[in-house]
C-alpha cells in the first residue's frame, strides 16, 4: 500500500475518534446539566412547599413534566454516550468510493458519526451502505428510504482492520469480503459468546438480513452457517428500519436459557436493546397462566427416547397437524350446554329459561368461556354489582353450575383427553405435548388477549418445533411478521419439523413467504466439516475456514466414566494453554454429571456444568449433554460417543451436532470400529 495513502487514512481515523470524543464529552456535560437543573426544581419544590404551603396543581403537573423530560433526554443522550464508547476504539471497518452527480465517498461502521452536517461514519444499516454488501467495483445503484434509485459507480471498496483506536492494516477488495480479512476475523480465538459480524457479512446473508418485505422469512441453514447471528442481524436492521418497530415488540424462541446467555451481548453491540425472549415451555407457562413445572425440549427427547411404543403413538396423535380438527370439533359439542338449573341473588331468580336464552342467543358469538363471563356480567349489572365486589365471583361460580360446566383449563383438557381415548394426563408436571394442546384448547375455548405488543417473530432452531406449534403461533399473532431458522441435518427432536418447507406450505396462502439456505459454513475447520458431514451422509459441504493442520483426533473410549475424565484431562491438559473455550459433549445427563465431577476434583481450571436448560455457561471448559450444545460453538470439543442419546433412532443427527461445535480442534472418544 502507498505510505501516503496510509498516513490519509490514519488522519481520517484521528479526526473521526476526535469527533466522537467531543460528542461523548458533550453528552456527558448535557447530562450533568440536567441532573443539576433537575435538582434545583426538586429543592424550588420543597422550598415552596415549605414557605406557601401546596404549590398550585398546574404548577406541580408543570414541574413534573419537566422532569420527566429531562430524565428522558438525559437517559437518550448516556445510550448515545455508551454507543459512541463503545464503538470509537474501532468507528468503522469498511469504506466505499461512489461516484455519480456528487462524489460521495464513505465509511461504514456499527453507527453513524456526525459533526456539523458531516457524516463520518454511515451507520451499517443505513440504505447507502447496501453498496458496501452487494457490489463489488463498477456500476452500482441503491434506494433511498423515499424509494427513488441512486445510481454511480464503484471506484474504490476498502475493509479496514483497527484496533484499540490504531490501523493496523486495509485492503482493497473488489466484491466479496476479502478473504484474508474474513479468515482472520474468523480464527480469532472463540469466547462463549456470539459477537456482531457487520464488517463480514456475505451476500447470502446479507440478503436475509434485509429482506423486509416477506411477512415470512424462512432459513435452511447448514451448521456453522450463522444462522443464529444473521437472525439478530436481521432483528437490528429491522429495528433501525422500521420506525413503530422496537425492542419490546421482538419476541425470540430459544431451545434453552443457555443459549440465551450466548447470544445476549449482540444487540448490544450494535447500539439495539435486547428484546423479548422465551422457550415454549416459559412461554405456554406464561400464556396459560399456570403455575407448575413445564417440560423442556431436552427433557421432551429424552422422555420421549425412553417411552414405549403406546405412549409413543399418543405423542404423536397429539402433536399430529390433523389434531386442530379434532379441538375445533370437541370444543364444539363441549360448548352445546343447556342449563337445567337456575339461582337466586339477593332476592332476584335467575330461571333457566333465562340463562339459556342468553346463552344460545345473545352472546352465542362468543366463545364458551366468554359465554360464560357474559351471562357472569349481566347478571352482576342487574343488581349493580360493583366492578371489584367478590360477589361477581360467586354470581360466575353460580352460572357455572347451572350449565354444569367448568372454567378450569386443566379439568376441561384432562375430560378432553379421556374422550378421545388418550386416557387420563398426568399434569402435575406439564409435558410438551400437553403444553401445546392446552393452549390450542384455550384458543377455542375463549378469546385469547396476550398482553405483549408483539409484531415480529423469530424461532432459532425450528427443526426442534412441532410444526401444530409455529402453526398455532402463527394464528395468536396474526399480524406480526415471522423469521424462522432452523437445519433438518440437526433435528434432535423425534417431533420436530423434517423439512422447513413445510413451514411456508401452512402459510402460503395469505403470507409473502420466501425459503432461504445458508450452505456455507464459517464456524469449523476445513477438517471438522468433512468429518461431521459424513456423519449425515452428507458429504457435500462448503467449508470457509481453510485447513489448520489439526485432524480430528478419534480415542477408544474407556469402559467407565470415572476413566473417560482421565482421557479427557489428559486432552485437558494440551488444550488448556490455548486459553479458548472447551466443550465436553456427552450422549446423556448421567454422563455429563459423573464427568464433571471427576474432572472437577483434579483440573485446576473452573469447570462448568449445564445440565438443564436453566443453567448457564460461565466458565472456559463446559461439560454438556448432546441435547443442550445446539446453537453453541467451542474452540476445542471433546465428544464422548457412547450413551442412550447417540445411540437412539436420530443419534447420528445429535454426534453431528456435537462435532459441529468444534472451531480449530475436534478430539471424539467413541468405540473402536
Amino acid at each position: 500500500m502507498e505510505k501516503l495513502d496510509f498516513a490519509q487514512e490514519i488522519e481520517y481515523l484521528k479526526n473521526t475518534i476526535d469527533v466522537m470524543d467531543k460528542e461523548i464529552a458533550s453528552l456527558k456535560k448535557s447530562v450533568a446539566e440536567a441532573k443539576d437543573f433537575v435538582d434545583d426544581l426538586r429543592e424550588y419544590y420543597v422550598q415552596g412547599t415549605q414557605i406557601f404551603g401546596d404549590i398550585d396543581n398546574a404548577e406541580q403537573v408543570g414541574i413534573n413534566e419537566r422532569i420527566n423530560n429531562l430524565v428522558d433526554i438525559s437517559n437518550d443522550s448516556i445510550f448515545k454516550a455508551e454507543k459512541l464508547l463503545r464503538n470509537r476504539n474501532r468507528p468503522y471497518f469498511g469504506r466505499v468510493r461512489f461516484e455519480n452527480q456528487d462524489i460521495e465517498d464513505f465509511r461504514i461502521g456499527l453507527m453513524s458519526v456526525e459533526s456539523n452536517n458531516k457524516y463520518y461514519v454511515y451507520d451499517w444499516r443505513a440504505p447507502i451502505c447496501e453498496l458496501f454488501y452487494e457490489y463489488g467495483k463498477g456500476q452500482a445503484q441503491f434506494l433511498t428510504p423515499d424509494g427513488s434509485k441512486v445510481k454511480g459507480e464503484i471506484t474504490l471498496k476498502r475493509q479496514y482492520d483497527i484496533k484499540d483506536g490504531e490501523l493496523l492494516d486495509f485492503y482493497d477488495v473488489d466484491r466479496d469480503i476479502f478473504d484474508e480479512y474474513l479468515q482472520k476475523i474468523l480464527n480469532q480465538i472463540s469466547t462463549d459468546k456470539l459477537h456482531n459480524i457487520v464488517s463480514t457479512i456475505q451476500r447470502e446473508q446479507d440478503e436475509i438480513i434485509r429482506d423486509l418485505k416477506d411477512d415470512l422469512v424462512v432459513v435452511q441453514g447448514y451448521a456453522g452457517s450463522g444462522k443464529t447471528t444473521v437472525a439478530l442481524h436481521r432483528i437490528a436492521y429491522a429495528l433501525y428500519r422500521l420506525k413503530d418497530l422496537k425492542s419490546a415488540n421482538v419476541l425470540i424462541f430459544t431451545l434453552n436459557e443457555a443459549f440465551m446467555s450466548h447470544i445476549e451481548g449482540v444487540l448490544p453491540e450494535m447500539g439495539e436493546q435486547n428484546t423479548r425472549s422465551a422457550t415454549l415451555a416459559t412461554f405456554a407457562g406464561r400464556l396459560l397462566k399456570i403455575v407448575k413445572h413445564f417440560e423442556e425440549n431436552d427433557e421432551f427427547i429424552n422422555r420421549y427416547l425412553d417411552s414405549n411404543d403406546t405412549e409413543r403413538n399418543i405423542i404423536c396423535q397429539k402433536l399430529n397437524m390433523n389434531v386442530k380438527e379434532t379441538v375445533k370439533n370437541w370444543v364444539k359439542k363441549y360448548e352445546n350446554k343447556v342449563a337445567q338449573k337456575g339461582f337466586k341473588v339477593r332476592e332476584k331468580a335467575f330461571p333457566p329459561k333465562l340463562l339459556n336464552e342468553l346463552y344460545q342467543n345473545e352472546f352465542t358469538d362468543l366463545p364458551y368461556l366468554n359465554r360464560i363471563n357474559a351471562i357472569g356480567e349481566y347478571v352482576a349489572k342487574k343488581l349493580k354489582v360493583e366492578k371489584y365486589d367478590d360477589m361477581r365471583v360467586m354470581i360466575k361460580r353460580q352460572v357455572l353450575k347451572c350449565f354444569d360446566a367448568s372454567a378450569d383449563l386443566e379439568e376441561i383438557y384432562t375430560q378432553f383427553c379421556v374422550e378421545n381415548g388418550w386416557g387420563q394426563p398426568d399434569l402435575t408436571k406439564i409435558k410438551t405435548e400437553d403444553a401445546i394442546l392446552m393452549c390450542l384448547l384455550k384458543q377455542q375455548l375463549e378469546d385469547m388477549v396476550v398482553k405483549m405488543d408483539i409484531k415480529h417473530i423469530v424461532i432459532d432452531e425450528a427443526q426442534e418445533y412441532p410444526l401444530l406449534f409455529i402453526d398455532f403461533l402463527m394464528h395468536l399473532f396474526p399480524r406480526a411478521s415471522f423469521s424462522i431458522f432452523g437445519d433438518k441435518y440437526q433435528r434432535t427432536n423425534p417431533q420436530g419439523i423434517a423439512d422447513l418447507q413445510h413451514i411456508i406450505d401452512i402459510k402460503a396462502q395469505y403470507r409473502d413467504a420466501k425459503l432461504y439456505s445458508l450452505d456455507n459454513t464459517y464456524r469449523s475447520s476445513e477438517e471438522i466439516v468433512e468429518y461431521s458431514s459424513n456423519i449425515i451422509g452428507n458429504p457435500r459441504h462448503n467449508a470457509f475456514r481453510l485447513k489448520n493442520g489439526k485432524d480430528v483426533e478419534t480415542i477408544n473410549i474407556a469402559d467407565t466414566n470415572k476413566q473417560i475424565a482421565s482421557q479427557i484431562m489428559m486432552i485437558l491438559e494440551k488444550e488448556i494453554a490455548n486459553k479458548g473455550t472447551i466443550g465436553i459433549i456427552t450422549g446423556d445427563v448421567k454422563s455429563a454429571r459423573e464427568i464433571e465431577s471427576e474432572i472437577a476434583k483434579i483440573c485446576p481450571q473452573k469447570v462448568c456444568l449445564i445440565e438443564d436448560a436453566k443453567s448457564n455457561a460461565f466458565a472456559q471448559i463446559q461439560v454438556i449433554p448432546a441435547t443442550l450444545c445446539k446453537g453453541l460453538e467451542f474452540n476445542t470439543a471433546i465428544v464422548v460417543n457412547n450413551g442412550n442419546l447417540f445411540s437412539s433412532e436420530l443419534g447420528n443427527n445429535l454426534l453431528f451436532i456435537a462435532c459441529t461445535r468444534a472451531i480449530n480442534k475436534l478430539y471424539v472418544l467413541e468405540n473402536g470400529k
